[in-house]
């Protein structure tokens, strides 16, 4: 699966990072003249990233996979007991957060690009991200209410998204090959 993260961490890594090159506040003296001059000619052009695999790719190996981690803590006697519990649950919080932006730029999937034109898709893909970071902090607190509450907001993300753009399962023919 390291062929599926690779281009997704690189993109979630250098994306952030390079976006800021070339700018810099203006000294002082240089004020009035940074003000005077049109914001589109001072800006550097944004950087588009995309992965080198489909947002379906994305799906299964991160999402997917990082939401049963997520709603297994549900079951009877799997809830966190231990810190190195709980970091796991973050772990895969932060997964779930990280993934909602990266499925907003397309990939190589046949339906990738229609997908990300949507403004729906666009809704659904931070609504999972919210419940990403609503389930990291409520790890962060060990607070087991909270990380069910974020739970359900993430199975109502992804199943409003899926009644939308994909109620055919599984697409691709990408499936999971491990257990979760």
């Amino acid at each position: 699966m390291t062929h599926v993260f690779r281009p997704l961490l690189a993109m979630l890594v250098l994306v952030p990072l390079t976006a800021g090159c070339g700018t810099s506040t203006p000294a002082p003296d240089e004020s009035k003249a940074a003000v005077a001059a049109p914001a589109a000619s001072t800006a550097p052009a944004p950087l588009t990233a995309v992965p080198e695999v489909s947002i379906n790719a994305i799906m299964v190996a991160l999402v997917d996979h990082a939401g049963h981690n997520l709603w297994a803590v549900e079951g009877a006697g799997k809830a966190p007991k231990k810190d190195a519990d709980w970091a796991n649950v973050e772990e895969h919080a932060v997964q779930i957060a990280a993934a909602g932006p990266a499925i907003t730029v397309g990939g190589t999937g046949p339906s990738d690009a229609v997908w990300v034109k949507s403004p729906s898709w666009h809704t659904y893909a931070q609504k999972m991200s919210d419940a990403g970071v609503a389930a990291m902090k409520a790890a962060q607190k060990k607070d087991l209410k909270a990380l069910i509450a974020a739970n359900s907001d993430l199975v109502d993300s992804c199943e409003s998204c899926h009644k939308e753009f994909k109620p055919d399962l599984p697409t691709e023919g990408i499936v999971h090959h491990h257990e979760h």
